[in-house]
């Protein structure tokens, strides 16, 4: 962060207090020039979730003692696009199995602890 403050002293290189969980957050936006999506991270679920998605981190800002406070990753156009929400669709009812099926399992669970 190379901002300048009200005292003309630089934005320190790294975060002084930790961010609550009411503070962090996510963005994603949108470069319509080199058509990529950009995300800006400070949540760790969500950062390692675009880790393992395969996105491009391209910077990092991290707390004084080394712990990552945010990363700022890119990936193109194509990785992510926007789904309909509906919040009046019925959740998917679960798996519904009669005694006898029940009982199959049960059964079938007990031979494989007996056998190992």
């Amino acid at each position: 962060m190379n901002q300048k403050r009200l005292n003309n002293k630089e934005a320190e290189p790294t975060a002084i207090h930790r961010l609550s969980k009411d503070e962090q957050e996510t963005h994603y936006l949108i470069d319509a020039v080199d058509n990529t999506w950009i995300a800006e991270s400070t949540i760790p679920k969500d950062i390692h979730r675009l880790e393992k998605q395969g996105w491009i981190c391209t910077n990092t800002q991290c707390y004084a003692d080394g712990m990552v406070m945010q990363k700022t990753f890119k990936a193109t156009r194509n990785c992510l696009s926007p789904r309909a929400y509906n919040p009046d669709k019925p959740k998917r009812a679960g798996r519904v199995l009669s005694e006898e099926q029940k009982q199959k399992m049960q059964e079938a669970r007990k031979k494989k602890n007996n056998v190992s």
